[in-house]
């Protein structure tokens, strides 16, 4: 019986261990895509800055109504619809070239 309590009990340990190791990659998973997401902001907010040289000293309230003034953000979703509407056809023009370059190696 003594064998068998024990046995209980290492396995009630490796699921804590693992239970902490699933905790710990979950949190490492989230750090990563935090960087990813900062990384991202801090490159379009220079480049925003590094277009419109004069917002640099916009406040929060006055940016957001630069960037939801209703032509240039009509404008700006047109221009970002067109962006990936051209990266899917790039996209599909590379994967057809993909597929006749398979074909006619074989």
């Amino acid at each position: 019986m003594k064998n068998i309590d024990e046995k209980i009990l290492m396995a009630e340990e490796e699921i804590k261990q693992l239970q902490n190791k699933r905790k710990k990659l979950i949190s490492q998973q989230k750090q990563e895509e935090r960087k990813k997401r900062d990384r991202r902001l801090y490159e379009k907010g220079a480049v925003f800055e590094s277009i419109f040289a004069e917002s640099k000293n916009f406040t929060k309230d006055e940016f957001y109504q630069l960037i939801t003034f209703p032509n240039i953000k009509e404008a700006v979703n047109q221009k970002i619809l067109k962006i990936i509407e051209s990266r899917e056809e790039s996209k599909n023009q590379n994967t057809e070239i993909q597929e006749e370059e398979m074909n006619a190696e074989e």
